[in-house]
């Protein structure tokens, strides 16, 4: 018989715990051995308690009082006291900064609680075998996720730095329908920098002149306007 993937589960609500407990007892090849709320709870029992793979969520504080270490902290403690144990974070908030964060804290996969179960059971069964993941739902909104991944490089980019932040700016003032000596003024750069960087955004957006970059920028919520 295959050895199962033994899984704890650290999470806040109970409500999530004993829906991952549910799902992940459909797979013959997983065995949750343990779960705890508090990242305290965790640090309890992680000796005396045989784990291949911690599920855990990032912000640990859910309809408490009082503070507890949150995922971060958590991460960094098992990796350094238990580096055999492999960590899976699990979170709504999977915006490139924290995802970047929990990964380098230690985490070797991280699923969005807005992705479905089989992306986290194949995130548990990819990341016991010894390779990293991070889920559909947010990669795709992640610029560099394959250089990431390959460990070319060592911060992730969201989609909102598709564009720099000058270009960014030369951006909303053309969506506001400045020419290119207002934009010039405003932001203290000479006109030919202004061209330079809407063809620049118009390159990268693969669009053909203004009009369609900002409709481009103003579908993908690049725009404050």
């Amino acid at each position: 018989m295959t050895q199962k993937i033994k899984v704890f589960h650290l999470e806040d609500y109970k409500i999530i715990r004993d829906g991952i407990r549910f799902l992940l007892g459909h797979d013959e090849s997983i065995e949750v051995v343990g779960e705890a709320k508090l990242g305290e709870e965790l640090l309890n029992v992680i000796d005396k308690t045989d784990i291949d793979v911690l599920l855990l969520d990032i912000y640990l504080d859910g309809m408490q009082d009082v503070r507890t270490i949150d995922g971060f902290e958590v991460c960094d403690i098992v990796q350094k006291k238990h580096p055999k144990i492999k960590i899976v974070a699990h979170s709504v908030y999977d915006d490139a900064d924290r995802v970047a964060k929990i990964m380098k804290a230690g985490a070797m996969g991280f699923v969005s609680k807005k992705a479905g179960y089989e992306e986290l059971i194949q995130a548990i069964k990819v990341v016991y075998s010894g390779k990293k993941y991070i889920c559909a739902e947010t990669s795709r909104k992640l610029k560099n996720i394959n250089k990431f991944l390959a460990g070319i490089e060592d911060t992730l980019r969201g989609e909102d730095e598709f564009f720099s932040k000058r270009e960014r700016e030369v951006l909303e003032l053309m969506a506001k329908g400045h020419s290119s000596r207002i934009i010039a003024e405003n932001l203290f750069i000479t006109e030919k920098t202004v061209e330079s960087h809407r063809k620049n955004m118009i390159q990268k957006a693969k669009v053909k002149n203004t009009a369609e970059l900002i409709a481009y920028a103003s579908a993908r919520g690049f725009l404050k306007i």
